[in-house]
């Protein structure tokens, strides 16, 4: 049985403590993303902190892509970090805990967390996000990121019963499609330069993932002894297990795929997209018992895959553990509002971030007020993200093994959004419910945010110039 060791950054209860004692803000803690420093595929109210933060640090925060793998290359190979975390051979995996049940069922890379000090359940957390800026491999100075096109897009599942409008159920594929991330004039871009069929690559790792394990200090253990992954089995034959499919985090496709045969250059510099770098998983811990699996939306954030998350906006977040325990990843390049087809453009990124806490007990600037769902403040608009379940984890009966059945609904997306909304509107603006439903019907905009991530997404989009909040612009200056 295995068990996932102790990160060495991470600290002790008594080290929280004590740090947190200090008076005088910090500008600038960096966090570099490495396997010391990085939980994958889940996150969890007992998971030791590697750092803390008190209300108006600074922090520069290293992240690292789950894609990586898919061509390790431009990607991995040359970065210490990045080496560092997708280290899997022969003698082991350096990051073997992946998923909240130790078996892949969670996918994102995220580094943290981060202990802020003071925090309580009941108060908000706001994240001012300076920067965020591409991550070069270090050996050649170049970006890339991944499109994963996957069994869990929506092209591969056909909920309405509709003809022709989707893929063939005979010819659904994993398509990997690389990116490279380009400057000119000061500003970014992306192009596709190749794409290849999963089951045309094959990749092969060595047999070294656990089947059994722990996660250390608590009780929750877990088994995979058939090697089964997401429904499919990978038996271990002559110690390597292939890959047919996406079915499990940080694969790494050994043969330099860019130079394989499988390789489809027709597609390279098809269209330059600018880019628009943005964070697709952050948010604090939940207060649930267990490991939480990274991938469905939660309501202090998460894997909410809202392109707006990105540089000048601002995040809100509820607090409900003691510390908050911020942790992020998942960075995108580019995404459409909906990420159709499984994933965005996945890349590594670094960011820059200021952190205030909001006490409840000093009483909440009014557009934080009974805050239980991720707020986003940009330059011209407040947005409100929801979900089909705004809190599926306290909601469904069975939460890990039901939501990505409930949960693939928008018509529960659009009346919660709808809901959060209506309320949000009533309470800052001092509204009739009538009044309400009149100004969002005239003035607000409904977007799908994602139907990828189990817990299907929507997000309202409030105009500040139509609606703005009398005195203040956002929570900082109230």
């Amino acid at each position: 049985m295995g068990v996932y060791a102790r990160r060495s950054s991470d600290l002790s209860p008594e080290q929280v403590s004590s740090m947190c004692e200090r008076n005088t803000n910090v500008d600038d803690v960096l966090i570099e993303a490495n396997a010391n420093t990085v939980h994958w595929g889940f996150t969890y109210k007992g998971l030791p902190p590697l750092a803390t933060v008190t209300s108006g640090d600074t922090i520069s925060v290293e992240m690292a892509t789950h894609h990586a793998g898919d061509d390790p290359e431009k990607m991995v190979y040359g970065d210490p970090g990045m080496e560092s975390i997708y280290k899997w051979d022969a003698e082991g995996m350096s990051v073997p805990h992946r998923g909240a049940q130790g078996t892949g069922d969670g996918v994102h890379i995220l580094t943290g967390p981060i202990h802020i000090c003071g925090a309580e359940p009941g108060d908000v957390v706001q994240i001012d996000i300076l920067e965020l800026t591409p991550r070069p491999n270090p050996s050649t100075g170049k970006t890339y990121g991944v499109n994963a096109a996957a069994w869990w897009g929506y092209q591969n599942r056909n909920h309405m019963g509709l003809p022709n409008n989707l893929l063939d159920p005979n010819d659904q594929r994993d398509v990997i499609t690389i990116y490279e991330v380009i400057e000119e004039d000061g500003k970014y871009y992306v192009q596709p330069v190749y794409f290849y069929r999963y089951d045309e690559a094959l990749p092969t790792t060595n047999c070294t993932n656990p089947t059994s394990g722990t996660l250390e200090g608590t009780p929750f253990g877990w088994s995979n002894e058939d090697r089964t992954f997401f429904g499919v089995e990978i038996p271990c034959d002559d110690g390597e297990q292939t890959w047919p499919g996406l079915w499990y985090t940080g694969v790494v496709n050994g043969d330099n795929p860019s130079k394989a045969a499988y390789a489809d250059y027709s597609g390279e510099a098809a269209f330059k997209l600018p880019a628009n770098i943005h964070v697709g998983n952050i948010g604090l811990a939940t207060s649930y018992d267990k490991p939480v699996d990274s991938v469905p939306p939660l309501p202090t954030g998460g894997n909410m895959d809202n392109q707006r998350i990105n540089q000048g906006s601002t995040l809100y977040l509820p607090v409900q553990v003691e510390g908050a325990l911020l942790s992020m990843g998942d960075a995108h390049m580019a995404q459409g509002d909906c990420e159709l087809d499984g994933t965005a453009v996945e890349t590594s990124i670094n960011g820059k971030f200021r952190i205030t806490l909001h006490k409840k007990s000093e009483g909440l600037p009014i557009i934080v007020q009974d805050l239980d769902f991720p707020l986003i403040s940009t330059d011209t608009a407040y947005v409100i993200q929801s979900y089909a379940y705004a809190d599926y984890l306290n909601e469904l009966e069975d939460p890990t093994s039901s939501i990505y059945d409930k949960g693939n609904n928008l018509n529960r997306a659009m009346d919660n959004a709808y809901l959060k909304t209506r309320d949000w509107m009533m309470r800052v603006y001092n509204w009739s419910e009538d009044l309400a439903m009149s100004a969002i019907t005239v003035g607000v905009d409904f977007g799908i945010t994602q139907v990828v991530d189990g817990n299907w997404g929507m997000h309202t989009i409030i105009r500040k110039d139509a609606f703005p909040v009398p005195g203040s612009v956002d929570a900082s200056s109230e």
